[in-house]
């Protein structure tokens, strides 16, 4: 059997409607909130309550507000690691025009990851007192946009097998882009096989879209092979002190794993 609501009729009729006895109560109730209405307001669609009669919430604090939509919470920075680490560094520049010496300032991106990562090592040290970084650059290179290409490089700097490791950390730079050129990711984990480490750069993403909200648009992706951390960064060389800046700490915990083997 089918039930209906009962409304109260004089309740839904607009204050326009209404009996003057009726409007000088819901007046003498809510004078102080009524004073810019038109007379012609309808009631509340929520079931035959008056919306001049609902308690009005008080006002909040427009700064309090402004501020909590705008700064939820603080997060606390990446802890430093616990001892000193000895870092063999290479650098992959992945760029077709790059490769093909078309920039009449050559390569751009490889210089900005190794003169970036450095200089943010050198602060490192200076501002700790119980560990040191040391971080050596013993490979670079400059290749197109192929997956094999990228892929034969990266194997190569990792060791050739997964036995041992000639680099610690290889960061490739450019080709994380959307267009159908852009397959540093694809080429490294073909690379890094099961061993990919997606909440790396899922992170670093999320923290660098606080100040530039273009960087979800990086592909970059993250893995190991062996003893070797295969990381993307993107190819933009303004970008890359950002991202460096907030991943580069993360990485030397996962290193540190790395490098300490089987527990």
């Amino acid at each position: 059997m089918p039930i209906h609501a009962k409304h109260d009729k004089a309740l839904l009729l607009t204050r326009a409607d209404k009996p003057v006895q009726a409007q000088n109560i819901i007046a003498s109730k809510s004078a102080s909130t009524q004073s810019e209405k038109v007379g012609g307001s309808l009631l509340s669609d929520v079931c035959c309550q008056d919306i001049d009669l609902a308690p009005v919430a008080p006002p909040h604090n427009d700064k309090s507000t402004s501020s909590a939509s705008t700064t939820l919470f603080s997060l606390p920075p990446v802890p430093p690691v616990d001892r000193d680490m000895t870092l063999r560094l290479g650098i992959l520049t992945v760029s077709d025009r790059a490769a093909a010496n078309q920039y009449s300032t050559g390569d751009l991106s490889g210089p900005a990851v190794e003169q970036s990562l450095l200089q943010l090592v050198k602060n490192m040290n200076s501002d700790s007192n119980s560990s040191s970084i040391h971080c050596t650059v013993v490979e670079k290179s400059v290749v197109s946009d192929s997956i094999d290409q990228i892929k034969d490089t990266l194997i190569q700097w990792c060791g050739g097998n997964y036995e041992t490791s000639y680099c610690d950390l290889i960061l490739t730079t450019g080709g994380t882009g959307f267009s159908p050129r852009d397959v540093t990711p694809e080429a490294t984990l073909e690379v890094v096989g099961d061993r990919e480490c997606r909440g790396l750069m899922a992170w670093a993403s999320a923290q660098c879209s606080v100040v530039q909200p273009l960087a979800p648009l990086s592909r970059g992706t993250a893995g190991i092979r062996g003893n070797t951390l295969v990381v993307n960064l993107p190819g933009n060389p303004g970008g890359i002190p950002q991202i460096l800046q907030v991943l580069f700490p993360l990485l030397l915990h996962a290193l540190k794993d790395i490098q300490q083997g089987p527990k």
